[in-house]
């Protein structure tokens, strides 16, 4: 397929799968979110000169100067395609964005990992990530700052990606006057787990469901 086919359906912000070359020339498969517009490039592939396009792909508010989100496509070789978040039983290296120390990295924490775990705990959580150091990560509660796991990169647990709260826009007022059904009130956001509607979002707001008034 060729790329602007692969690309023609996608937009900044989408989930998804991305095959191509890293910044050293090796083959590469990231996932996760598409932070920015592609950006074409020129590049050297079999000793010749040929034109191709950088994905940025990577943990929702991360850096594009992030090379670690570099995935770069060209016309024989690389793809790009939407990905529906799964929940994945694998190691905390696994996660977009906690090899560079990313303060804005949300999962939804299932519990720990392992095989002889063969599905998510309840209650899920929504969690964040932090480096402690001498090579140890702790797993934390969001809301409550309660660590749920400690381990190094190879720490084993159950996870799902989740929107990075500071990535949002700020809610609009209930009284604000676009905020009613028979406004365009954007592209539909629903919740990553249940799938249920959560709000509208646009590039300078969103909006969440209890506030849209109804006629």
């Amino acid at each position: 397929m060729a790329l602007e086919d692969m690309l023609a359906g996608l937009k900044v912000g989408d989930y998804v799968t991305a095959t191509g070359q890293d910044t050293r020339g090796h083959d590469v498969t990231r996932t996760g979110t598409l932070l920015a517009r592609p950006k074409p490039v020129t590049l050297q592939r079999s000793g010749k000169r040929v034109k191709g396009v950088r994905l940025f792909v990577g943990a929702e508010g991360t850096s594009v100067e992030e090379r670690s989100t570099w995935t770069t496509l060209v016309e024989d070789f690389g793809s790009v395609e939407k990905a529906k978040p799964t929940w994945q039983n694998a190691e905390l290296r696994t996660v977009p964005g906690v090899r560079i120390q990313n303060p804005n990295v949300r999962i939804y924490f299932g519990g720990k990992g392992g095989k002889r775990s063969t599905e998510p705990a309840e209650p899920v959580v929504l969690a964040g990530v932090r480096n402690i150091g001498d090579g140890r990560y702790e797993v934390y509660d969001v809301d409550s700052e309660e660590v749920l796991l400690t381990g190094t990169l190879s720490a084993q647990l159950w996870w799902l990606p989740a929107k990075a709260a500071a990535s949002e826009p700020d809610p609009a007022p209930v009284s604000d006057p676009a905020a009613t059904v028979d406004e365009d009130l954007g592209r539909p956001v629903h919740h990553v787990v249940t799938g249920d509607l959560v709000g509208y979002l646009t590039p300078d707001r969103f909006t969440p469901i209890d506030q849209v008034k109804e006629q």
